[in-house]
């Protein structure tokens, strides 16, 4: 496995600010959960459970907090009560392993099956 080298840097200054608390430390497991896998749908099942891991972590219920669902031929994961903006940040900490991961709203991120 390689290893990853992620710069939240902007987003650690940002939060409380631009960010929520914590919305760094969120997209760094994201993109270490998300980048063992190769794709759409095994990504989506492991940035889930990191963020059912968090919402645990913040004393919130992952059952009515998070969820994943399929989504215009790809998969959609959520944090609805997660650090403010974190689905932006974890899309660019995503990005900087070389996977697309686009942000619905700011709390939820889709994954799409990529097409060759």
């Amino acid at each position: 496995m390689t290893k990853i080298n992620l710069d939240l840097d902007y987003a650690r200054k940002g939060e409380g600010y631009y960010y929520g608390d914590g919305a760094a430390m969120l997209a760094e497991r994201v993109a270490k959960a998300a980048h063992k896998y190769k794709t759409a749908k095994r990504r989506a099942e492991a940035v889930y459970d990191a963020l059912c891991a968090f919402a645990k972590e913040c004393d919130h219920n992952p059952k009515t907090e998070c969820f994943m669902r399929p989504c215009d031929g790809g998969y959609r994961v959520s944090y609805e009560a997660g650090p403010y903006e974190w689905a932006v940040v974890a899309s660019e900490a995503l990005g900087q392993c070389g996977i697309f991961a686009e942000p619905y709203y700011s709390f939820d991120l889709c994954f799409y099956v990529e097409v060759p």
